[in-house]
């Protein structure tokens, strides 16, 4: 399923923000922007200058005590200062998703409620839904559960890869199949069973879209090859981003599992650096 929604995406429409598709003015428009990727977001946007309704997404919920290491809430008027601000800061660094709907605090609630998932191990886990490649793997493996995951949300906005897709443009959009009644707190969000293994797919294409250059500047069918590979390091304890970036031109190669020189060293009880010495070795003697 995983490549079947790496597909999906690369091929789905693409807008700039401007020209998103939306309902009427009546809809209040909302950003979660993660601080972590975007550290100077509150001074960036307290810099415009125009009155601000933002507030730390943690407050009042279960993660409150690392409420400086959550994202930022922020409601903003369509085609204000403020909310193109909040758009570059969102597009720059995947930092973050867009969201539209009637009423900004049932809108806020949703976001608070949908922190928490049951992760399918018997425990709850913090659901960082605000990234790109989570949001996307919710929305594609949602099925009936769609109506929880947008809740009183009418259609999400989330930053596409900037070098992948068949479409140029900055944005995707994502709208509910049905208007649901918003019905406050309620059991815990069960994170689909599909959605861990197509968001780590995805984190991929984005994160080899941020190391674009690095990667040789791939072709859209490269990208499912690369992310087998980079699947292959993972499961080899390779995991680093130095190293991984090391390896750019192995795994913008063929398949390593059909190497078997490539594979023997992966299988290997040496520490995560040989393997990735020794890998570079082989692409060095390997004629390009």
């Amino acid at each position: 399923m995983h490549v079947t929604a790496m597909n999906t995406l690369l091929a789905a429409p693409r807008y700039a923000f401007e020209s998103l598709p939306r309902e009427p003015s009546s809809q209040v428009l909302c950003f979660i922007i993660d601080r972590n990727r975007q550290p100077e977001a509150m001074s960036r946007l307290y810099r415009i200058g125009e009155p601000m309704n933002a507030q730390a997404l943690f407050t009042t919920t279960d993660f409150a005590d690392i409420v400086d290491e959550g994202p930022v809430w922020l409601s903003a008027p369509w085609g204000s200062r403020l909310a193109a601000e909040a758009t570059r800061l969102c597009e720059e660094n995947h930092a973050g998703i867009a969201l539209t709907a009637e009423d900004a605090a049932k809108a806020l609630a949703h976001a608070r409620w949908l922190l928490r998932a049951n992760d399918g191990s018997g425990g709850q886990s913090l659901l960082s839904y605000h990234k790109p490649s989570l949001w996307a793997a919710l929305a594609y493996t949602a099925g009936e559960t769609s109506v929880q995951l947008f809740g009183p949300w009418q259609t999400v906005y989330s930053p596409a890869p900037s070098h992948f897709g068949k479409e140029r443009g900055a944005w995707l959009s994502w709208t509910a199949n049905s208007p649901a009644k918003w019905r406050g707190d309620g059991a815990a969000f069960n994170l689909p069973d599909n959605a861990a293994s197509v968001q780590a797919r995805l984190a991929w294409l984005y994160w080899v879209d941020e190391q674009y250059a690095a990667f040789g500047e791939p072709a859209d069918e490269r990208i499912n090859e690369i992310a087998a590979n980079l699947d292959l390091l993972l499961q080899s304890n390779i995991y680093e981003g130095e190293h991984l970036l090391k390896l750019a031109s192995v795994v913008d190669g063929p398949l390593l599992e059909t190497r078997p020189e490539a594979v023997a060293i992966l299988q290997s009880r040496e520490e995560s650096f040989i393997k990735v010495e020794k890998l570079m070795q082989i692409a060095s003697a390997t004629p390009q």
